[in-house]
Protein backbone atom coordinates (compact mmCIF):
# COMPACT_ATOMS: atom_id res chain seq x y z
CA UNK A 1 0.00 0.00 0.00
CA UNK A 2 1.29 3.28 -0.95
CA UNK A 3 1.95 6.66 1.59
CA UNK A 4 -1.58 7.87 0.37
CA UNK A 5 -3.77 4.94 0.85
CA UNK A 6 -2.40 4.72 4.36
CA UNK A 7 -2.97 8.07 4.67
CA UNK A 8 -6.90 8.03 3.32
CA UNK A 9 -7.32 4.64 6.02
CA UNK A 10 -6.32 6.60 8.64
CA UNK A 11 -8.51 9.80 7.96
CA UNK A 12 -10.99 7.33 7.15
CA UNK A 13 -10.69 5.45 10.56
CA UNK A 14 -10.79 8.60 12.27
CA UNK A 15 -13.99 9.63 11.02
CA UNK A 16 -15.44 6.51 11.41
CA UNK A 17 -15.10 7.42 15.15
CA UNK A 18 -15.72 10.42 15.67
CA UNK A 19 -18.67 11.90 17.70
CA UNK A 20 -19.92 13.56 14.60
CA UNK A 21 -23.54 12.69 13.54
CA UNK A 22 -22.95 10.49 10.28
CA UNK A 23 -25.96 11.63 8.98
CA UNK A 24 -26.37 15.31 6.61
CA UNK A 25 -27.80 17.07 8.90
CA UNK A 26 -27.09 20.27 10.43
CA UNK A 27 -24.71 19.87 13.46
CA UNK A 28 -25.74 22.63 16.16
CA UNK A 29 -22.80 24.99 17.29
CA UNK A 30 -20.70 24.15 20.14
CA UNK A 31 -21.33 26.99 22.90
CA UNK A 32 -20.08 27.12 26.21
CA UNK A 33 -23.54 26.49 27.42
CA UNK A 34 -24.05 23.21 24.99
CA UNK A 35 -24.67 19.81 26.69
CA UNK A 36 -25.92 17.67 23.76
CA UNK A 37 -28.70 17.29 21.25
CA UNK A 38 -30.74 14.92 19.83
CA UNK A 39 -31.52 14.05 15.86
CA UNK A 40 -33.80 12.04 14.55
CA UNK A 41 -34.16 10.42 11.13
CA UNK A 42 -37.57 11.89 10.17
CA UNK A 43 -36.07 15.16 9.45
CA UNK A 44 -32.89 17.83 9.95
CA UNK A 45 -35.18 19.75 12.71
CA UNK A 46 -32.63 19.37 16.32
CA UNK A 47 -33.59 18.95 20.01
CA UNK A 48 -31.29 21.09 21.86
CA UNK A 49 -30.51 20.87 25.24
CA UNK A 50 -28.29 24.18 27.25
CA UNK A 51 -27.25 24.97 30.32
CA UNK A 52 -29.26 27.51 31.42
CA UNK A 53 -26.79 29.74 33.69
CA UNK A 54 -27.36 33.10 36.15
CA UNK A 55 -25.94 36.07 36.02
CA UNK A 56 -23.12 34.94 38.54
CA UNK A 57 -22.22 31.81 36.56
CA UNK A 58 -24.19 28.86 38.68
CA UNK A 59 -26.84 26.42 36.75
CA UNK A 60 -30.03 27.83 37.69
CA UNK A 61 -31.65 26.06 40.45
CA UNK A 62 -35.35 25.88 39.28
CA UNK A 63 -33.98 25.91 35.69
CA UNK A 64 -31.17 24.23 34.88
CA UNK A 65 -31.65 23.58 30.90
CA UNK A 66 -33.44 25.29 28.25
CA UNK A 67 -34.53 22.33 25.87
CA UNK A 68 -35.79 23.99 22.59
CA UNK A 69 -36.28 22.85 18.95
CA UNK A 70 -33.56 24.63 16.29
CA UNK A 71 -35.79 23.69 13.33
CA UNK A 72 -33.26 23.43 10.45
CA UNK A 73 -35.88 22.23 7.70
CA UNK A 74 -37.15 25.99 7.94
CA UNK A 75 -35.08 29.23 8.71
CA UNK A 76 -32.99 27.48 10.91
CA UNK A 77 -34.78 29.28 14.09
CA UNK A 78 -35.05 28.74 17.53
CA UNK A 79 -38.89 27.56 18.58
CA UNK A 80 -39.65 26.42 21.56
CA UNK A 81 -41.22 22.74 22.55
CA UNK A 82 -45.25 22.28 22.90
CA UNK A 83 -46.51 21.31 25.48
CA UNK A 84 -46.77 17.31 24.60
CA UNK A 85 -43.81 17.22 23.24
CA UNK A 86 -42.30 18.66 26.79
CA UNK A 87 -44.35 16.46 29.13
CA UNK A 88 -43.99 13.44 27.10
CA UNK A 89 -41.14 13.45 25.03
CA UNK A 90 -38.01 15.82 24.72
CA UNK A 91 -38.76 17.59 28.10
CA UNK A 92 -36.36 17.11 31.21
CA UNK A 93 -37.26 15.88 34.46
CA UNK A 94 -34.58 17.34 37.37
CA UNK A 95 -33.54 16.68 41.27
CA UNK A 96 -30.40 18.59 42.95
CA UNK A 97 -28.03 16.03 44.35
CA UNK A 98 -27.51 16.98 48.15
CA UNK A 99 -23.87 15.59 47.70
CA UNK A 100 -22.99 18.18 45.37
CA UNK A 101 -23.23 20.99 44.81
CA UNK A 102 -24.44 22.11 41.09
CA UNK A 103 -24.84 18.82 40.43
CA UNK A 104 -28.19 17.50 39.25
CA UNK A 105 -29.67 14.24 38.27
CA UNK A 106 -31.61 14.53 34.50
CA UNK A 107 -33.89 12.42 32.92
CA UNK A 108 -35.42 12.97 29.40
CA UNK A 109 -38.89 12.22 29.84
CA UNK A 110 -39.25 9.44 27.39
CA UNK A 111 -36.14 7.56 28.18
CA UNK A 112 -36.31 7.60 32.07
CA UNK A 113 -34.14 4.45 32.08
CA UNK A 114 -31.41 6.34 32.13
CA UNK A 115 -29.52 8.90 34.43
CA UNK A 116 -27.90 11.57 33.12
CA UNK A 117 -25.47 13.93 35.30
CA UNK A 118 -25.03 17.49 35.10
CA UNK A 119 -22.17 19.20 36.71
CA UNK A 120 -21.16 22.26 36.71
CA UNK A 121 -17.02 22.44 35.53
CA UNK A 122 -16.60 25.85 36.50
CA UNK A 123 -18.47 29.39 36.18
CA UNK A 124 -20.96 29.50 33.31
CA UNK A 125 -19.74 25.73 31.83
CA UNK A 126 -21.52 22.51 32.87
CA UNK A 127 -21.08 19.02 31.27
CA UNK A 128 -23.60 16.09 30.93
CA UNK A 129 -22.91 12.88 31.59
CA UNK A 130 -23.86 9.33 31.59
CA UNK A 131 -23.11 5.52 30.80
CA UNK A 132 -22.67 4.53 27.47
CA UNK A 133 -21.85 0.88 26.70
CA UNK A 134 -20.47 0.77 30.45
CA UNK A 135 -18.37 3.90 30.26
CA UNK A 136 -19.25 7.11 31.84
CA UNK A 137 -19.05 9.08 29.07
CA UNK A 138 -19.77 12.91 28.34
CA UNK A 139 -22.79 12.77 25.84
CA UNK A 140 -22.64 14.15 22.71
CA UNK A 141 -25.36 13.76 21.34
CA UNK A 142 -28.77 11.08 20.56
CA UNK A 143 -29.96 10.01 17.26
CA UNK A 144 -33.37 8.66 17.36
CA UNK A 145 -34.83 6.08 15.01
CA UNK A 146 -38.74 6.00 14.70
CA UNK A 147 -41.17 5.21 11.94
CA UNK A 148 -43.35 8.46 11.19
CA UNK A 149 -47.25 8.50 11.86
CA UNK A 150 -49.51 10.49 14.10
CA UNK A 151 -47.42 9.25 17.08
CA UNK A 152 -44.22 8.61 15.81
CA UNK A 153 -43.09 4.92 16.59
CA UNK A 154 -39.44 4.62 18.90
CA UNK A 155 -37.49 1.99 17.23
CA UNK A 156 -34.10 2.61 18.45
CA UNK A 157 -32.17 5.32 20.53
CA UNK A 158 -28.18 5.85 19.20
CA UNK A 159 -26.60 7.19 22.52
CA UNK A 160 -22.86 8.79 21.14
CA UNK A 161 -20.35 10.41 23.80
CA UNK A 162 -16.91 10.47 24.81
CA UNK A 163 -14.71 8.40 27.34
CA UNK A 164 -14.30 10.36 31.03
CA UNK A 165 -11.32 8.35 31.23
CA UNK A 166 -9.95 7.25 27.63
CA UNK A 167 -11.25 10.65 25.84
CA UNK A 168 -12.54 8.08 23.24
CA UNK A 169 -15.84 8.21 21.22
CA UNK A 170 -18.06 5.78 23.18
CA UNK A 171 -21.51 4.51 21.48
CA UNK A 172 -24.70 2.50 22.39
CA UNK A 173 -27.51 1.80 20.35
CA UNK A 174 -30.68 0.76 22.34
CA UNK A 175 -33.31 -1.05 20.31
CA UNK A 176 -37.57 -1.05 20.85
Amino acid sequence: MNVLNHIFVIITLLFSLSTAPKHNYPIPEKTNERLFFIQRNLNANTIVYDANFDSEGNLKVNDPIDVYWIRYDEQGQRMELRKIERTLAFGIEFSKLESNENHYLIHIVAEKNRDIILKQTAPFEAKAFLKIDNKMSQLCYLYLQAEDGIIPELKAIEYHGIDTVTKKSTYEKVLY
